[in-house]
C-alpha cells in the first residue's frame, strides 16, 4: 500500500516553516536575508513565525536569495520535474529568473 504524502495531513507544511527549512538548507541567517531583502530582521522573523505573511514580491526576493521555487514556498508543491517522493533536498536550485541552475 502506498501513502500519498501530498494529502495527507501529517506532511503538511505552511509558508512559514518552508520558509524556515529553505534559511536553513542553505545555511543562510535571519539578518543576512532581511539584508538581502532590504527588509528589517523583526519582518523576517515574523514571516517565519507566522506571525505576518511576507508581500509577494519579498516572498520573491526570498526564493531568488534562497534558491527555492516560489511555487514551493507559496503552495508546498513540488516543480513538475521533481519526484515527489524525495524531499526539500530534490528541489532544484534556481537562478535569478526562477530557472533551474545548472
Amino acid at each position: 500500500m502506498s501513502m500519498n504524502t501530498a494529502h495527507d495531513p501529517r506532511f503538511e507544511v505552511d509558508l512559514p516553516l518552508r520558509m524556515y527549512m529553505a534559511l536553513r538548507h542553505t545555511g543562510i541567517g535571519v539578518q543576512e536575508i532581511a539584508d538581502r531583502l532590504q527588509v528589517s530582521r523583526n519582518a523576517v522573523s515574523s514571516w517565519i513565525n507566522g506571525r505576518h505573511k511576507p508581500r509577494r514580491r519579498d516572498l520573491v526576493a526570498f526564493a531568488m536569495a534562497t534558491g527555492y521555487p516560489v511555487r514551493w514556498l507559496e503552495t508546498g508543491e513540488a516543480p513538475p520535474q521533481d519526484d515527489p517522493g524525495t524531499g526539500l533536498h530534490a528541489l532544484p536550485g534556481l537562478d535569478s529568473n526562477q530557472e533551474p541552475a545548472g
